[in-house]
Order: C-alpha cells, then structure tokens, then sequence
C-alpha cells in the first residue's frame, strides 16, 4: 500500500470523525434547545395561567361570600341555591378551566352541599362550612397565597380528608404553614367555637 493510498484513508477517516463529532455537537445543542424552549413555553404557560385564575377567582370569592356569617343577608336555603347556581357557572368558566383538579372537587362539593340544602330546606347541614373553608383555601393555594384565618370545622367524610391531605402536603414541611392548615381543618377552638357539628362556624 502506498503513500498515496494511506494519505486518503487517514484523510477519510479524520473527515468522518470530524464529521461524526460535528453531527454529535449539533444533536446535542438541538436537544439543549428543544430543553430550553420547553422550559420557557412552560414557564410562559404557568404565567398565564396564573393570570387567568388572578382575573377569574375574585368571582368564586364574591360568590363564597354570600355564605359568610359577616354578610348582611342571614344564610339561608335560597341564598344556598343562589350560591350553588353561580358556583356552577363559575366551574363552566376561565376560573374552572384553569383551576386545580383538587380546587373543582372542593368547590363541586360544596355546590352539591348548598343544592341539598336548598332542595330540602331546614337544618343547615353539618359539613357546609367545612366544604366552604377548603374551597376557600385550595383557592388561595391555586394563587399561591396562604392566608392566616381561623376556621372551625369537623371533617369525616373521605373525600374531606383526602383534599385535606393533598393541601398539606402541597404546603410540605413549611410551619407556619402547617399551622394554618390545621387552623383550616380543625376549627380555631381558643376562640371559643364548638365546631360546626356544635353549630357554629367562624364568623367570616
């Protein structure tokens, strides 16, 4: 074998090896960049989301407040009708759309809580609060915002204890997170309130 012969086939093979490396260096950055486009649409879409759920959940507040013991109006099985009519457009809208899976489940059941008392009228049923409040706080979770009220209630149906579980561990190991969580789930008993099972509710 020549020189000639030699000269090619150490050529070809540089070529082929610069050419490999090459192909290799540009996979590479189309996959770093593929990585970087979907961590920015991504992030852009948690953006918007969270805006969508800042323009749509002052809504489910204003409806929630027709339950609040503050309000003008006393609560009662008309106004839960009201409330469970307007929490069903709410769930059909920008805010249901863009709410958490654990955020609707709060918010059905408390529609199913008020349409029951509105169908049936009387007592007040026990859990309604209870559905209310975390309603109240897996809406302020969507919104990253962890609030600071006291609540009283008595949960013991499971779908209550698993949505009180998802929202604690979302809040993870944080302590004055925590505590507002229980303060959500176990009513604020310093303040003098039996629980809603001893038919009283925080006064918001």
């Amino acid at each position: 074998m020549n020189d000639q012969v030699v000269t090619a086939l150490i050529s070809g093979l540089v070529a082929l090896l610069v050419a490999g490396a090459s192909g290799l260096l540009t996979l590479v950055q189309i996959r770093r960049e593929r990585r970087r486009w979907l961590t920015d649409l991504k992030v852009a879409w948690a953006l918007e989301n969270h805006k969508a759920r800042l323009s749509s959940y002052p809504d489910a507040f204003a409806v929630l407040q027709r339950l609040s013991h503050g309000g003008a109006d006393p609560v009662t099985p008309q106004v839960a009708a009201r409330v469970a009519a307007e929490l069903n457009d709410w769930l059909y809208s920008t805010g249901g759309m863009c709410a958490d899976a654990a955020t609707r489940g709060a918010l059905l059941g408390l529609r199913q809580r008020c349409r029951r008392w509105a169908k049936s009228g009387g007592r007040r049923p026990d859990d309604l609060y209870t559905w209310r409040n975390l309603a109240l706080a897996f809406l302020r979770r969507d919104l990253d915002i962890v609030g600071l009220e006291n609540y009283e209630s008595d949960p013991d149906a499971a779908m209550l204890k698993q949505l009180q579980q998802e929202l604690e561990a979302s809040l993870g190991s944080d302590t004055r997170s925590t505590s507002w969580l229980r303060s959500v789930t176990r009513g604020a008993h310093a303040s003098g309130g039996g629980g809603i099972r001893g038919g009283r509710a925080s006064a918001v």
